[in-house]
């Protein structure tokens, strides 16, 4: 039995909603994607910058655990993030 108001149960249930698509759905998302048809070159940086050892490069992204795919996705955003400050001075 729910004890909230129907405005709180419809927020729950979108919320609910956007858990299963990002983190149960059966399509790929964009950090698996990147990861795995990354270069050897780019997966030994993103490993390197995630503090991950050198056998994670040999790994698909669904291969690692959910920590590790965590710092690979913050290593992602790091480095997105550093090369977006710099973007056109080396040119």
């Amino acid at each position: 039995m729910f004890l909230g108001t129907e405005q709180q149960r419809l927020t729950g249930l979108r919320q609910i909603a956007h858990l299963k698509e990002t983190y149960f759905s059966d399509r790929k998302n964009k950090l698996e994607t990147i990861f795995d048809q990354a270069s050897d070159k780019l997966k030994t940086t993103l490993c390197f910058h995630a503090g991950l050892k050198r056998r994670h490069t040999l790994l698909t992204y669904s291969e690692l655990k959910p920590e590790e795919q965590l710092k690979i996705a913050q290593a992602i955003l790091s480095l997105r993030h550093f090369t977006a400050r710099y973007t056109g001075e080396f040119c």
